[in-house]
């Protein structure tokens, strides 16, 4: 069957589904290979990727501090960011903005 794409699917309830099991130990989580970061995947072909606590940003902070931070992305683009439990869908801008801050090696 072939996956169906669009951000239509992607709701703030699916993606706090995801965020449960990510964070709760629930089945269907996968962990990268290289990084160890674990993830979830989402409708549509995100995935819902746990906060990289070894980067220098103010998302990474958090983390450290043993707060729960995801981010819900497909094909490199941020489309939802979770922090213990509060879903925010992101706009296209923020979205762009977050991608470009990546390919900078700011995120």
């Amino acid at each position: 069957m072939p996956e169906r794409g669009g951000d239509e699917e992607l709701t703030p309830g699916r993606i706090l589904v995801a965020y449960e099991k990510l964070f709760g130990g629930g089945r269907g989580v996968h962990r990268f290979p290289r990084s160890r970061l674990r993830y979830v995947e989402l409708p549509g072909g995100a995935r819902l990727i746990e906060q990289n606590p070894d980067k220098q940003s103010g998302w990474a902070e958090l983390a450290r501090r043993g707060r729960h931070v995801a981010w819900a992305m497909r094909d490199g683009a941020y489309l939802a960011r979770v922090v213990d439990g509060e879903v925010v869908m992101l706009g296209e801008q923020e979205s762009e903005s977050r991608s470009q801050n990546k390919e900078d090696g700011n995120s």
